[in-house]
């Protein structure tokens, strides 16, 4: 294994770690925190792409990343569903409160 493979798979671990923290933080219900945890993803992202690309080229294998991809493929997907439920739920209050103003403008 390589240099550049050894960091990728820190990398990795980074990104499922910070997957995890912002996993909390919405269990939590911080939500202004998570700005700061998904710039710092998606950065983790951009450099994972470099390395990927680096290892292309010199065909290394990457399947014995396939465990932590799907770690962090699940933890995405559970921090998915809980903003998703979330949204729905601000969606829900906020059309009530439209409704409840419009009847009140009324009179």
């Amino acid at each position: 294994m390589s240099y550049d493979f050894d960091n990728l798979k820190i990398i990795y671990n980074k990104i499922y770690e910070v997957a995890v923290q912002i996993g909390q933080l919405i269990d939590r219900k911080i939500y202004t925190e998570l700005v700061t945890f998904l710039n710092k993803k998606e950065q983790l992202y951009k450099e994972s792409g470099a390395l990927i690309e680096k290892l292309k080229t010199t065909g290394e294998d990457l399947s014995s990343l396939t465990e932590i991809c799907t770690k962090i493929q699940k933890q995405e997907q559970s921090n998915i569903t809980a903003l998703t439920m979330l949204r729905d739920k601000i969606k829900k209050a906020l059309n009530y409160a439209n409704k409840r103003t419009k009847l009140l403008n009324a009179y």
